[in-house]
């Protein structure tokens, strides 16, 4: 139909029904929208990971030659409506000032429905030891308030994707820490 046609028609009526019309379709089909993005998503829910304090060798006396070896426990814990899992394994690295000092790999895993799970791994170095004025660098920050380690876990998962989790903790710690959870999807 003509739109100047509906337009120059003296009895607006017409007119006022097809945009109350629009209008309603609109109002469902956002509402509808809505409820599917934001409430009921299937990944909606979240998972949180902590770490507890991390085992390590090689870190010793900057005399000492041995290679860098971490034991890494996180926990995780969903609060998701579908089981969370790992595709394929995850990869698990140790830094100190930004620099990876050991890598390792983690066995694939699951977080069932909002329930939680103990992730393992170990992360070695591919050096014999760590050069000595690393070793030195590790040393003088333990007598100066502690040395913070950073562990990564990086893995894909099939609701969220690429997931990338972040530990920070120092050194010698005895407490759990809790990570930061990065990821590309929006929930």
């Amino acid at each position: 139909m003509d739109p100047e046609a509906l337009l120059s028609r003296p009895n607006g009526d017409h007119i006022d029904g097809d945009w109350c019309l629009i209008f309603v379709l609109s109002v469902a089909m956002a509402t509808f929208l809505g409820y599917i993005l934001f409430v009921d998503p299937p990944s909606f829910g979240n998972v949180k990971f902590s770490m507890e304090p991390v085992a390590y060798t090689g870190l010793g006396p900057a005399g000492a030659a041995a290679p860098p070896a971490f034991a890494v426990t996180l926990h995780a814990r969903s609060t998701l409506k579908r089981t969370f899992c790992s595709s394929g394994g995850a990869t698990l690295q140790a830094a100190f000032s930004g620099m990876t000092v050991a890598v390792g790999k983690v066995a694939p895993f699951c977080v069932e429905p909002r329930g939680s799970a103990v992730i393992a791994g170990t992360a070695s170095s591919a050096w014999t030891a760590l050069p000595g004025d690393f070793r030195e660098r590790i040393e003088r920050g333990r007598r100066n308030g502690g040395v913070e380690l950073e562990i990564n876990l990086s893995f894909e998962n099939e609701i969220i994707g690429p997931t990338w989790v972040r530990c920070r903790a120092m050194l010698d710690s005895m407490h759990n820490t809790p990570c930061r959870r990065f990821m590309l999807s929006p929930f």
